[in-house]
């Protein structure tokens, strides 16, 4: 009975939050439905492969748990048409950039060289859960080719081979404090680099996956980890010019959110490292790094304080090493701030904070300096695209 009610309870929960993820998609003639960052009234009105990535996550493990949960139908769809559009809005030299309108116009603002790997990830993951559940994939060597296309890419513009490092320079946090060689980056590569390994033994029938990529991943897989351990801890960051960035960082978190668990105890000192000294004290729950404001590579996005997400996937680790209390309790604080219809700010701050940034990063012009630094920008991108942005902000 116990196994039957708490099956019945978390079937439930899924499907509301399917049914609030599905309120930010918008209908497709060519895909089905595609996922936007936001309401489709909202800011951010775009397909990003670094949001769907994360979501594709989730679906995924709807899919392939077997249990015949009612969200999965909508998880597989949304898989599919996701990959699908990945798939076509690829660049002709094999990147993705930061985000896309629904009709695929590319919208980036920043460089961004992680999203490469997460648009790899979305297609893999939906080759494998199709694969692993008896779905037909009519466009399956397409969707290699891409898979292909994307490695090749990565490793030819992203990947520094006498540093066995990819580039990173805006990634996750949209900031100075990104350039260089980063945690997230590589450990967002080394999970693309594995999914395609996956889909290689166990879809690629006509050896569209060059055997250098899967050679690669091998080499790479056993020096990542390393090369971002320093003081028994993960370091979120290599400095262009070779400095170890020892600060607190949610990206600490990195190789748990990628699924890579060799170093456990290097991984657990640098999670409570972060939750220590990244915690807001008045709202209890972790900043995404600390804000620093005078240094002009922190970027403080309009009063610093918690980033709900990066709270949820600190729960999930919690979860992971058994310790029920501290993910639960973190959830609770997040359910504190969701609305009726279920929705979730992305961070939140102070009404004094707030004010506190407009005086002094606002109106005196440090935010748009920070927000748009030439370091961060993609090449040549247009004024009018940075004022279409800045107007949105």
């Amino acid at each position: 009975m116990t196994r039957k009610t708490d099956f019945d309870q978390l079937n439930s929960q899924l499907t509301h939050h399917m049914d609030v993820v599905k309120q930010c998609t918008m209908p497709s003639d060519r895909y089905g439905r595609l996922l936007l960052a936001s309401d489709p009234e909202s800011r951010y009105p775009y397909v990003y492969p670094r949001d769907t990535s994360s979501a594709v996550q989730l679906f995924r493990r709807i899919v392939e748990s077997g249990k015949g949960y009612d969200a999965a139908p909508d998880a597989m769809s949304l898989m599919r048409s996701m990959a699908l559009f990945m798939r076509d809005v690829m660049s002709e030299d094999g990147h993705w950039g930061q985000r896309y309108s629904l009709d695929g116009e590319d919208k980036s603002v920043y460089k961004q060289e992680d999203n490469t790997a997460h648009a790899i990830a979305i297609i893999c993951n939906y080759l494998l859960a199709a694969h692993r559940t008896g779905t037909d994939i009519p466009d399956i060597d397409d969707l290699l080719t891409v898979v292909n296309t994307g490695l090749s890419h990565a490793i030819s513009d992203y990947y520094h081979r006498e540093l066995n490092l990819f580039e990173s320079t805006t990634s996750i946090h949209e900031s100075a404090l990104e350039t260089g060689f980063t945690c997230w980056v590589n450990f967002s590569y080394l999970y693309a680099f594995s999914l395609a390994h996956q889909v290689d033994a166990e879809l690629d029938d006509h050896d569209i996956i060059k055997r250098e990529h899967l050679k690669f991943r091998e080499r790479f897989l056993y020096t990542i980890s390393e090369l971002f351990i320093a003081n028994r801890r993960y370091i979120r960051r290599i400095s262009p010019d070779g400095h170890f960035d020892f600060r607190p960082d949610f990206t600490l978190l990195s190789p748990f959110y990628f699924g890579f668990f060799h170093y456990k105890d290097e991984l657990a000192n640098g999670v409570g490292y972060l939750a220590k000294h990244l915690r807001d004290p008045q709202f209890d729950m972790i900043m995404r790094y600390l804000p620093f404001h005078q240094d002009f590579s922190t970027h403080v996005h309009a009063g610093n304080g918690p980033w709900l997400q990066y709270n949820a996937i600190l729960a999930q680790y919690y979860f992971w090493v058994g310790d029920e209390e501290r993910g639960d309790a973190l959830l609770d604080q997040i359910e504190r701030y969701s609305t009726e219809e279920g929705y979730i700010p992305e961070h939140l701050s102070t009404c004094n904070r707030f004010d506190w940034f407009m005086e002094s990063e606002w109106r005196t012009g440090i935010d748009f300096a920070k927000e748009f630094d030439e370091h961060i920008l993609l090449d040549r991108v247009h004024f009018d695209i940075i004022l279409e942005e800045a107007n949105n902000m």
